[in-house]
């Protein structure tokens, strides 16, 4: 019965996503048609300079490079304690003789980590703004990063050991997880008359998509994935699509007529889906550079 509350949530976010994707690819298509009568009603409220400026830049689109720094609340996922069992893993038949052959010895786990942390990853993406006043556009974001944790945990040989824990012995246990997101949110940028760079502040609501990718122990040379075996025969997933918000600023440097270089930062407050006993809402920080190829 839990399994198949958790694909009803999936199954639905999925649907949610997927209508907010085609949304975004709507506004963004109807902006990049001419609309002469918008620009003359422009016109009568700007200089001419000002009525170029927004006809130039209605729709503006690039690449967006950067960091990506996750919350630690939920990287003890991966440590074997909980539904994805590392205990369980080390036991099951086939791991466990090849274990003992590769260490010589009966074995039993010994610890786990309490403290994993994710390293810094790198962030790619896609963004489009469209222009709705002077200075001030609807802005759309999709970013992906690949995000890894590592840690140790520790056996306990069945040797005669004549120091105590001369037989505890220490491997590396690691787990991957790819987050995607959606961004839509209103951006203003402070326009410097006759400056090349210019502050921005953004802000909007997110969809974050967690999917985890392995998460495994390495003993002696030989890999053995944790993960719960009837989650893997059922396809199950207990991670997902969560809601959140962003804000971010930063400044945006002029690069002859058609192209601009953004750096900047933000956080996120996002529900990040990872298991019922890490599921919740957690801040999370990037920082980035943005090349418009449009402007």
């Amino acid at each position: 019965m839990q399994k198949k509350n958790h694909n009803t949530r999936y199954d639905s976010g999925k649907h949610l996503l997927d209508w907010l994707l085609l949304l975004v690819a709507l506004v963004m298509l109807t902006a990049t048609i001419p609309g002469q009568a918008s620009t003359s009603e422009a016109g009568s409220r700007f200089t001419d300079d000002e009525t170029e400026d927004l006809r130039t830049i209605a729709f503006t689109y690039g690449l967006n490079l950067g960091s990506y720094f996750a919350s630690n609340a939920t990287a003890n996922y991966y440590n074997g304690s909980g539904r994805h069992s590392l205990e369980s893993a080390l036991n099951r038949q086939h791991n466990y003789n090849r274990i003992r052959e590769s260490l010589g010895y009966d074995f039993e786990l010994h610890g786990l980590p309490l403290s994993m942390s994710y390293s810094p990853a790198i962030l790619v993406g896609v963004f489009g703004t469209i222009q709705i006043g002077k200075g001030t556009a609807v802005h759309g974001e999709f970013n992906f990063a690949r995000l890894r944790v590592d840690d140790q945990f520790t056996l306990e040989l069945d040797k005669p050991s004549f120091i105590e824990g001369d037989n505890v012995v220490r491997y590396p246990l690691s787990g991957v997880e790819e987050r995607s997101e959606i961004q839509l949110g209103i951006q203003h940028t402070t326009i410097i008359p006759g400056g090349t760079i210019h502050p921005f502040v953004e802000g909007g609501v997110s969809l974050v998509n967690t999917r985890v990718r392995e998460n495994r122990a390495r003993i002696e040379g030989q890999s053995y994935s944790i993960r719960n075996i009837s989650d893997t025969h059922y396809d199950f997933r207990d991670d997902g699509i969560g809601m959140g918000g962003y804000a971010s600023l930063g400044l945006r440097m002029d690069l002859g007529d058609s192209y601009a270089l953004a750096l900047g930062g933000g956080t996120r407050y996002s529900m990040i889906r990872l298991g019922e006993e890490y599921e919740g809402y957690y801040f999370n920080y990037t920082l980035f550079v943005r090349l418009f190829l449009s402007q």
